[in-house]
């Protein structure tokens, strides 16, 4: 599938609608056809469907092609919203799809409600279409803390306890009875390298017959798409997360001006871009990078003329939401009981149960591995910026002129001075007025990288870079106006190592073990190990073993199978 030729299309379709309002039926017409090929579809799987208070809902989302019936090769950025009986939205998780998969998770808060509530799923192409094309599955909350919940009028129905088995791919319990604590081998056997290739996600979770574990049915997946209709067309994320706004000013042009998004932190990022006609401008971050600390400004002479607006998430319309009867096992005011006290208890020991962040992985700078790099701490320290850059960095040199500071990078050829500004940058972001950050105290400063010769980034032209990083990553500019704005905008979720007790030593042996949700492994690879090793917990009880995805062809997979925990007996 040529997929450059693909984004090749979008682009020139999206072209089309800004040209003259008169070809925006051309527009659309041509997007449709576009869709035809990213005829994408967002499927998400969670752990249960009904929660306590206190408990984590987690979840994983599959990006399908649906007419190729494989993972989607397109979009590389995907949303999870939750969203209550009253169609407000409790959360929005953005994230970064490898392999067409992302996963997450939510800790529900006790300031929910008791109630039904719905998981929306979709990509920012999906979002030009109606929200029947979102993939959308039922959740039920109860908050025994603001509701009894023996006042509910429901009906019940019973648990279904049947093994769901597939041919092509099945779990290989040999011991379905454990004792509490026990180690647990659980080994998956698929005798079709369609389905070793699949990506899968694994859980087991207790069966507290509390909500009738009706899993979405995978309908959203086939078929064709819904056409695009309107003119204000949102762009694929083909290649990372798109942060879109404009400049306006009253009495300056808006058009051709350069503006600057830094994330700034010890893993920052630098994107510049130019505005269009209307003054509209668009950054794609390729990084994953989960850091809130963003600023947008505008690099141009005069500048205070200028004021930055941020285009917002588009708002979903949930209006056509229906939301479910809830349905009880007729067991469930005890089990409630029993996870209640089993949650109260988990969430009091939660400082040595955490989930671990991934850290991401390593990033090369913009201006790559050409840089020279002076570790400041290799050097004797000097009190002032000055002193740094005249003791320390090497073909760097600082002038000061009508109490105006200027950082300069020699060229190569040192008999050659280049009329262009050198790019400065302090943890990512651009300084054009140094004045501040001469008085900036060196000892924070970790490492600087030094970039000789003509460099071209975005749309602006430098003279080399100097950058900066402090040792934690905080710098902070005074610099304040509407030409320079820190925007409040969604970051992706950060990837997690979850918690999986380990009971081989005896570390752990005092503390209390109040798991319903044994194992959750998000990301499953039968080419690699088909087996996952874990702890039973103190809860006795009977367990669901679930297994999750799609096949290497995009057939939808579902088994499900039980053990036992049984409490230990004393010699």
């Amino acid at each position: 599938m040529d997929r450059l030729r693909y984004i090749l299309l979008i682009t020139v379709a999206f072209s089309c609608q800004q040209i003259v309002f008169a070809q925006k039926n051309n527009s659309v017409s041509e997007l449709n056809e576009v869709d035809k090929k990213i005829n994408e579809s967002i499927y998400v799987s969670t752990n249960a469907n009904s929660f306590l208070t206190g408990e984590t809902l987690y979840y994983k989302i599959f990006c399908i092609d649906k007419s190729a019936k494989t993972a989607s090769v397109f979009s590389k950025i995907a949303y999870v919203q939750l969203v209550d009986n009253t169609k407000k939205t409790v959360f929005t998780h953005k994230l970064f799809l490898d392999k067409a998969t992302g996963n997450g998770d939510f800790f529900i808060p006790t300031t929910l409600e008791t109630g039904s509530y719905k998981l929306i799923g979709y990509t920012n192409w999906m979002l030009n279409k109606s929200a029947q094309e979102y993939f959308s599955a039922d959740i039920y909350i109860l908050n025994p803390y603001k509701e009894n919940p023996s006042t509910n009028t429901v009906s019940y129905n019973a648990v279904s306890s049947e093994a769901i088995q597939n041919s092509n791919i099945s779990f290989d319990i040999k011991n379905k009875s454990y004792n509490t604590r026990d180690l647990i081998d659980l080994n998956i056997k698929s005798n079709s390298e369609e389905f070793t290739k699949g990506n899968y996600t694994l859980s087991v979770r207790k069966s507290d017959g509390y909500l009738v574990q009706n899993k979405a049915t995978f309908s959203n997946t086939e078929g064709q798409s819904g056409e695009i209709t309107g003119s204000n067309f949102l762009l694929p994320e083909l290649r990372g997360e798109i942060i879109t706004g404009k400049i306006t000013s009253e009495n300056a042009d808006i058009k051709n001006k350069k503006v600057a998004l830094s994330v700034v932190g010890k893993d920052s990022d630098l994107k510049i871009a130019k505005t269009d006609d209307q003054g509209k401008f668009y950054f794609i971050l390729e990084k994953e990078n989960p850091n809130s600390n963003i600023i947008v400004q505008v690099l141009e002479t005069g500048k205070e003329n200028y004021a930055i607006e941020i285009d917002k998430q588009k708002d979903v319309d949930f209006s056509n939401l229906t939301f479910p009867t809830v349905q009880f096992n007729s067991d469930f005011k005890q089990n409630i009981t029993d996870r209640l006290i089993s949650t109260q208890v988990e969430n009091a020991y939660y400082d040595v149960k955490k989930d671990s962040l991934l850290p991401p992985a390593p990033s090369i700078p913009f201006f790559g591995l050409a840089s020279e790099e002076f570790k400041l701490d290799d050097f004797t320290r000097f009190p002032n910026i000055e002193e740094t850059i005249t003791e320390i960095l090497k073909g760097v040199y600082y002038r000061k002129y009508d109490n105006e500071y200027t950082i300069h990078v020699y060229d190569y050829n040192e008999n050659y001075e280049s009329a262009l500004p050198a790019m400065i940058l302090v943890d990512g972001l651009i300084l054009e007025n140094l004045n501040e950050f001469f008085a900036f105290t060196p000892k924070s400063i970790s490492k600087v990288n030094v970039v000789r010769g003509i460099y071209y980034y975005g749309s602006k032209s430098y003279n080399g870079i100097v950058s900066f990083t402090t040792k934690n990553g905080d710098y902070d500019t005074k610099l304040k106006g509407k030409f320079i704005v820190r925007p409040e905008i969604l970051r992706p979720q950060v990837k997690k190592n979850y918690f999986s007790p380990d009971y081989a030593d005896n570390k752990n042996a005092r503390i209390p073990d109040y798991r319903h949700q044994l194992l959750w492994q998000p990301n499953i690879d039968l080419s690699k190990t088909t087996n996952s090793k874990f702890y039973a917990s103190d809860v006795a009880g009977k367990y669901e073993v679930t297994l999750e995805g799609f096949s290497a062809s995009g057939k939808p997979v579902f088994i499900k199978d039980f053990i036992e925990i049984k409490e230990k007996t004393s010699n």
